[in-house]
């Protein structure tokens, strides 16, 4: 078992990474946040397994909702039937929230949890890699709203509400990766890669060397891919909670990814989508002189070898992603930011050229 803490002053916590911990969850919640009643926001497919086995450990009254984990149902009406269902429950504003599942879980629950009563705690539990390396960590919780695209119809514009709200506790049982499916895994590891350009070689090279033993599952190898990767972000948001400087460059990716993942003709998984940006953002950041080549081809040949995504399924209107762009967070004053890489880490670019953006778009499969 590793803990890796996240040092916010009065607002710090641990992120306990290691195996068989779901049995025991109550013990590792009471030691930082006794409560007389807990509220459980699951994942839906889990609330049978992985979840059942979490929850029995609690010996207090407690009550749950399901969700269904899309990007589709990460909604204001979902939070408002969380809110509604803790009322219900008879929950107030000392009730803690405990929300296990994955990232979708996670940014709801979290969200319920900074705004319900004005706030009440939240443990994170994730269940999916991409959440135990990534969105469990640092604080941010949001919903989708939906944004129109120019032939009428609307996408689901990623966590455009939302608040920072650290939790109390993250609680990373890699044993709960072993019933993940290949696919949901991989997105993942597309995070870790992220972080890896963040200017750490070793988790790289780390990925490379143990490619096999992370797709076998190797409990002792995971606990060390999330402790490496957990480590980058919290050192990031550590320096940055609000993400007013550093803390911007672990979009790396995004803001393209943010433009193709809610599309729903290319039915992309988030981290397929993160693999996809990271690949236009080497591409733009070639064209303006950033970065090297070689870099380039190596991260490009890192995510091909763990099955990621590095092109569109099918074209799209570059046109048409450029407008979903400038929906993204990071935009300013219609001006699109952007985090791009560089061959020891990453920069942020502000007003980035049309054509160096074209560009990216046209290497990963975009239309003009």
């Amino acid at each position: 078992m590793n803990t890796v803490s996240m040092s916010l002053g009065d607002r710090s916590y641990d992120i306990i990474i290691g195996s068989n911990m779901l049995e025991d969850l109550s013990v590792l919640v009471n030691e930082v946040l006794k409560a007389s009643k807990y509220f459980f926001v699951l994942d839906s497919v889990i609330e049978t397994t992985h979840a059942a086995a979490a929850m029995q450990s609690f010996d207090g009254e407690h009550s749950s909702c399901a969700i269904e984990a899309t990007e589709s149902e990460k909604t204001l009406a979902t939070t408002e039937r969380i809110w509604s269902t803790m009322i219900e429950s008879g929950c107030d504003r000392h009730c803690p929230i405990i929300a296990i599942g994955g990232g979708i879980v996670g940014d709801v629950g979290g969200f319920a949890a900074s705004s319900f009563m004005r706030g009440v705690p939240i443990v994170q539990v994730p269940t999916t890699l991409l959440a135990m390396v990534d969105a469990s960590i640092g604080g941010k919780t949001g919903v989708n709203l939906p944004i129109g695209r120019e032939d009428g119809s609307s996408v689901w514009g990623k966590n455009l509400v939302g608040s920072y709200w650290q939790p109390q506790l993250v609680v990373a049982d890699v044993d709960t990766l072993r019933t993940l499916d290949d696919r949901q895994f991989r997105c993942g590891l597309a995070e870790c890669v992220k972080h890896s350009m963040l200017g750490n070689d070793d988790l790289r090279s780390f990925i490379q060397q143990n490619a096999d033993a992370i797709f076998s599952r190797d409990s002792d190898v995971l606990i060390e891919l999330v402790t490496s990767s957990a480590t980058i972000k919290t050192e990031i948001v550590a320096k940055d909670e609000r993400e007013s400087g550093c803390r911007v460059l672990l979009n790396l990716g995004h803001t393209f990814a943010h433009a193709i993942e809610p599309l729903p003709e290319l039915s992309l998984f988030h981290g397929e989508a993160v693999s996809i940006g990271l690949c236009a953002a080497l591409a733009c950041s070639e064209a303006m002189g950033l970065v090297d080549a070689d870099v380039v081809d190596r991260i490009k040949e890192l995510l091909t070898t763990l099955g990621l995504p590095t092109r569109l399924p099918m074209p799209v209107n570059a046109q048409d992603l450029n407008l979903l762009m400038k929906a993204d967070k990071k935009t300013k004053d219609g001006t699109i930011h952007l985090v791009l890489p560089t061959s020891e880490n990453a920069t942020i670019v502000e007003d980035v050229d049309k054509s160096a953006i074209s560009l990216a778009w046209a290497s990963v499969g975009a239309s003009t």
